[in-house]
């Protein structure tokens, strides 16, 4: 089991960036219901670099990796939900609010 090299270290550095920049500019690109999930990959990939690289998940003793496996498998599951919740959401209704109705007759 190694340590990263200062080679390794400004590489995942450079992608970090890089991913940082093409992040920025999806911000300004239209691309409607797929810009969650644009969004959500560039972050899990800027993450998944930072625990490999800058944390060394990879050297570490095999509970720690567990424990790590066990966090990333849990955040998994409740993005998974929030995405059910969001998907079977129907729009709520625009009537009036309640106690408005005096001023919305005229």
């Amino acid at each position: 089991m190694r340590e990263p090299t200062p080679r390794a270290l400004l590489l995942t550095l450079v992608a970090l960036l890089v991913l940082a920049g093409v992040s920025l500019a999806f911000r300004f690109a239209h691309l409607g219901d797929f810009g969650f999930a644009v969004a959500l990959g560039i972050a899990a990939i800027k993450a998944v670099l930072v625990g490999l690289v800058f944390m060394e998940i990879t050297v570490e003793k095999p509970t720690v990796r567990f424990a790590f496996a066990a966090c990333l498998s849990l955040f998994a599951l409740m993005i998974a939900l929030l995405v059910a919740d969001i998907v079977t959401r129907s729009p709520p209704p625009l009537g009036t609010p309640p106690g408005t109705e005096a001023r919305y007759k005229g």
